[in-house]
């Protein structure tokens, strides 16, 4: 036999001894026993003692009912342990402690964490002595708490709470073990309680209810159920969304109802004003709110822009500095501000020293067609919720600090004819999504750092103007550029362009300015976008490697008023055609390899201020003719092979600042009619080769 059934059998037989001597004190053939005698004998009458006789008999009885019953199902596996050669039984049936004589009955406990503190504290539950608290601390079987609590480890209130009855029955200074045990007491039911007894928690959401009005709910809901802002903004005490909600709920004298459709506006304004105050503060330091009531919930900071009038007053938001509204005739006149709140038409604050980035809730400005925050101090990146603004024509963020690159949602500005984002720090590849947008007529994405290729850009059949300029473009310059028809003005110059330029490039008639300079294009010029553009005026594709002889054209290009074409690889000699243009001011061709003459015909080039041929290998005299440019102020002419003697003409250049000779082959003397223009306080500087006795000059700053 296994050592756990010799020891539920020793248990029995011990009961039933027990049992015997028991029923033997009951029929008066057997001395009483020590079990309990001194409570018997406390009490007057036989009757008394009789009757907790006959109870210990049924107990004893009950009991060994349970032993047959559990000997019958077999040894229990669960949470049966070993203590001092008795077992710890793990019965799923209620038992009763024998020592209990008041009890007795055979009775079911109420189990519930408010009976067990009730049991605890009245002592009729579990030891009411000292030996029995000793004994359920040595695991005896004593009744059906200790059998809970061995049963299952489901609750880890009950051997908690044996222990600290323990320890308040053996101590000597019980009042110290009582606070103790309190203590403990009120942990274990705080966990009981939290843990077992699932507690439900308070959301932050509800907290902040709450703590609120309802207007402050009401506008909150509003908001969130409109899609304008982020509920979990709200939670965060210190965000601009949450200022602006307490702002309008609390400090906003104007109470507009929380339905109204305005609110929203109101809102999205005075977030974009606490965020620029919030990224102000950073930068200056912590400001202090203006306190313009006792009451104000929520102040109104200064944010350190140029002008704020009116802004998170009690005024309409059409009256606020900057804000334009839908038209309005007052007194017969049209207005756009006005102490109202209406639909925002535009919002335009350049140059007024605004911080901060875009929020998101400029969403709500859903009727707005003019966004104009150029020259700022607006950082972040671009706001992704432009498509939620479908009448935005006009978008400027022309110098600001914004960074990123642009999302795919700017395809959703059908509506745009301007967006100018030049002079920031955008980056990465264009999205091809621009090209959706049919109406743009102007789009500026100069100074940033954009990259890759350029996308297919077709599209934009109403395009005009295209700036590019000043970023780290690469590839080829796509054709779909000159399927750009209303084109007129085209720069893309100083990136990082190579290879050649279509030909069919010359189909852009309307072209006014083609700025393609410093980049790597090469090849042959497309001639034909000199030819084909009869109002050109501005050419400008110096600091490249075209190729071949310079281009020619017919007829005359009467608006044309500057023509770069220097540090390339142009050469053959100066085309005639190149003097039949009236407008032209500037004429750059200096490093190249440009020779021949210079023709009689540059005489017609009346209006040029900028000749430069220098660095060539011009030939021959300077023509008399070149007298007759009567608006000329600077003249380079030197590093060439020119010879002869210099013209008196040359004195008739009245406007004439700087003409520089040296490193040629000219012989005599520079003509005292160009020294004399030096009394007219207008020409400050004359080189010549006159060191080496080439040239006598008497006038010359500086001699070669």
């Amino acid at each position: 036999m296994s050592s756990k059934g010799k020891s539920r059998v020793e248990r029995r037989a011990a009961r039933q001894r027990q049992l015997d001597m028991m029923e033997a004190e009951a029929s008066g053939t057997a001395v009483s026993m020590d079990l309990d005698a001194s409570s018997a004998s406390s009490v007057d009458s036989e009757g008394r003692y009789v009757s907790i006789r006959q109870r210990n008999q049924e107990t004893a009885r009950r009991f060994l009912y349970d032993e047959d019953e559990a000997l019958q199902r077999g040894p229990s596996t669960k949470n049966t342990t070993s203590t001092g050669g008795f077992a710890t039984r793990a019965s799923t049936t209620t038992a009763v402690n024998l020592m209990d004589h008041e009890a007795g009955l055979y009775a079911q406990q109420d189990t519930s964490f408010f009976g067990r503190m009730k049991r605890f504290f009245t002592g009729t539950d579990h030891a009411t002595s000292e030996h029995d608290a000793m004994a359920a601390d040595s695991e005896v079987y004593l009744g059906d708490y200790h059998h809970r609590s061995s049963r299952s480890s489901s609750s880890m209130c009950g051997p908690t709470m044996a222990r600290l009855r323990y320890m308040l029955y053996a101590s000597k200074n019980r009042i110290l073990v009582m606070l103790i045990l309190f203590v403990a007491i009120f942990i274990v039911a705080f966990y009981c309680l939290r843990v077992l007894g699932g507690a439900p928690s308070v959301t932050p959401e509800q907290q902040l209810r709450t703590k609120n009005s309802e207007r402050f709910n009401q506008i909150m809901d509003h908001i969130v159920l409109q899609g304008v802002s982020d509920p979990q903004h709200f939670l965060v005490s210190t965000s601009s969304q949450s200022r602006a909600l307490r702002w309008i709920a609390y400090s906003d004298k104007a109470r507009v109802d929380p339905d109204d459709s305005m609110i929203l506006q109101r809102f999205a304004l005075a977030v974009f004003f606490y965020d620029s105050f919030m990224h102000f503060q950073q930068k200056a330091g912590k400001q202090k709110p203006i306190e313009t009531e006792d009451d104000q919930y929520e102040g109104v900071p200064v944010a350190g822009w140029k002008i704020q009038t009116n802004w998170l007053s009690n005024s309409g938001f059409c009256s606020w500095f900057g804000v334009e509204c839908e038209l309005r005739t007052i007194d017969g006149i049209e207005m756009r501000t006005y102490d109202d709140n209406a639909p925002i038409y535009a919002l335009n604050l350049t140059s007024n020293y605004v911080w901060g980035e875009i929020p998101f809730e400029i969403k709500a400005l859903h009727s707005i067609e003019r966004l104009d925050l150029s020259k700022n101090r607006i950082s972040g990146k671009f706001p992704p919720e432009v498509r939620y603004l479908p009448q935005l024509k006009y978008l400027y963020f022309t110098k600001n600090k914004m960074t990123g690159e642009l999302p795919t949602e700017i395809g959703y500005m059908q509506s745009a004819v301007e967006i100018l984002l030049d002079s920031n720090k955008f980056s990465g590849s264009i999205p091809t999504e621009i090209n959706r947008l049919s109406n743009l007529r102007v789009l500026d994405f100069s100074d940033n750092l954009f990259n890759n290729q350029i996308p297919k850009i077709g599209g934009l059949t109403n395009l005009k103007n295209l700036h590019l300029q000043s970023n780290e473009f690469s590839g080829t310059v796509p054709f779909s550029v000159s399927e750009l028809h209303e084109l007129r003005e085209l720069y893309i110059d100083m990136n990082k362009f190579k290879g050649t330029l279509a030909p069919e490039m010359e189909s852009l008639e309307n072209l006014r300015v083609f700025s393609a300079h410093e980049n790597m294009l090469s090849g042959m010029f497309p001639s034909g976008i000199l030819e084909s553009n009869r109002e050109l005026q501005h050419v400008t594709i110096n600091h490249n490697r075209f190729t071949g002889a310079l281009p020619t054209w017919e007829g005359a290009l009467e608006q044309l008023e500057t023509l770069d074409m220097h540090d390339n690889l142009f050469s053959g000699t100066f085309p005639t055609q190149w003097t039949n243009m009236p407008k032209l001011q500037v004429l750059h061709l200096q490093n190249n390899r440009v020779s021949g003459n210079i023709p009689p015909t540059i005489g017609s080039l009346t209006s040029v201020k900028e000749l430069w041929l220098s660095n060539n290998t011009i030939t021959g005299p300077v023509p008399a003719e070149l007298g007759s440019c009567s608006s000329l102020e600077f003249a380079y002419l030197q590093y060439n092979k020119l010879s002869g003697a210099l013209p008196d003409e040359l004195g008739n250049l009245r406007m004439l600042e700087t003409m520089r000779l040296e490193s040629n082959s000219f012989t005599g003397f520079l003509p005292q009619q160009v020294c004399n223009l030096k009394s007219f306080d207008r020409l400050k500087y004359v080189s010549s080769d006159c060191e080496s006795g080439q040239i006598q000059c008497s006038c010359c700053d500086r001699c070669f």
